[in-house]
């Protein structure tokens, strides 16, 4: 497999995914609180962060001039569905090694019923088809009774079809809104520009040492040996989120992999942060008088809670209490042995702690 790494956006994703999340309250901002109100993370850091594509995403959703209800309808994630209607009609515009904004809209207008019906059908399949599914769509009336079989209200079901049934004037009005959302985009396209920047010099040195494995373990994902190149798609919309796109066929097999340009950013910053958290959670579990002495004994061997009770002069509900703590942070884990449970240090989580205490405040 070949992995080629984009180093421009795709303006049509980027402006719909603005749309989409303008109209699921997925908003930048809201991603930035719930981050801060998660892990210990300076806010200056997260506004560094975020600040410039809530810019960008405020200007375009809000200067955007266009229908309610057909923003609704196209871009407004039903509720038992994966995604939204636009993205069956972009798609081919988003698989694009070489994005053109101006030509990849006139893509959208110069799409054909036809591929629109392979696209819709492949990706109805592939998100609702049940695991004995071993069939193809090949028209209309297919196409009606797989709907039909699929697990979402009437109404769902009824709006899929006027999506098909009108798609002419759909994807035409839809080409005028991405036009529309990606000129403004543009206009403050230079506010996040470094973000690829960031994107790239995070993504390109592991990429170059074992492309597959690192790719596969980084996002978590299995990637199908059946692909012949793998293009990895930066997204400033996206944010901290990774999406595979469907797999098409020309003279080989390819795939597009759109990564947020602060998945790699936000992955070591939460990351740092929930190792800090929990080497402070640990040190208040051992600072306390009690729960350390109760490790000193364990260490000398394996105990059950009465003996501890007897040993320390505390109530057995106490050292249940301190028990319940202390195996939370790794430090005991329990062994049953007839009715009996016995509680045993666990030294490797401890020499772990030490460790990681040691790298965190002494490297």
């Amino acid at each position: 497999m070949e992995i080629k790494l984009l180093r421009e956006p795709n303006i049509v994703y980027e402006a719909a995914m603005l749309l989409y999340n303008s109209r699921n309250g997925q908003s930048c901002t809201e991603l930035k609180n719930a981050i801060l109100k998660k892990f210990s993370i300076d806010a200056d850091v997260l506004d560094n962060c975020f600040n410039a594509i809530i810019e960008i995403s405020d200007h375009v959703t809000g200067s955007l001039i266009a229908d309610e209800k057909l923003l609704d309808f196209l871009f407004a994630r039903h509720s038992s569905m994966k995604g939204c209607f636009a993205f069956y009609l972009i798609h081919d515009a988003c698989r694009r090694a070489e994005p053109d904004f101006e030509s990849d809209v006139q893509r959208i207008r110069d799409l054909s019923k036809a591929a629109f019906f392979i696209n819709l059908t492949s990706m109805l399949i592939d998100d609702y088809a049940t695991d004995d599914w071993n069939s193809d769509i090949t028209n209309y009336n297919e196409l009606f009774s797989f709907i039909e079989t699929m697990p979402i209200p009437s109404d769902e079901k009824f709006e899929l079809c006027r999506l098909y049934n009108n798609f002419e004037s759909y994807k035409n009005l839809l080409a005028d809104i991405i036009y529309d959302a990606g000129k403004l985009f543009l206009q403050k396209y230079d506010v996040v520009k470094h973000y690829i920047g960031w994107f790239l010099s995070a993504i390109s040195e592991p990429l170059g040492n074992g492309s597959e494995k690192f790719v596969e373990s980084n996002y978590d994902i299995s990637l199908s040996p059946s692909v012949d190149v793998l293009y990895l798609e930066p997204s400033i919309v996206m944010c901290n989120e990774a999406r595979y796109l469907m797999s098409y066929t020309d003279e080989k097999v390819y795939d597009f992999f759109y990564i947020g340009v602060l998945f790699e950013p936000l992955k070591e910053i939460t990351d740092s942060s929930t190792l800090e958290d929990k080497l402070c959670r640990g040190l208040r579990t051992i600072g306390d008088l009690r729960k350390f002495e109760i490790l000193r004994l364990l260490s000398e061997g394996e105990k059950y809670g009465q003996q501890l009770a007897s040993l320390l002069d505390l109530s057995t509900a106490t050292i249940s209490h301190h028990m319940s703590l202390l195996m939370e942070c790794g430090f005991v884990e329990i062994k049953r042995e007839s009715n009996r449970i016995y509680y045993c240090l666990n030294r490797k989580k401890l020499r772990d702690f030490i460790d990681e205490l040691t790298g965190t405040l002494l490297t």
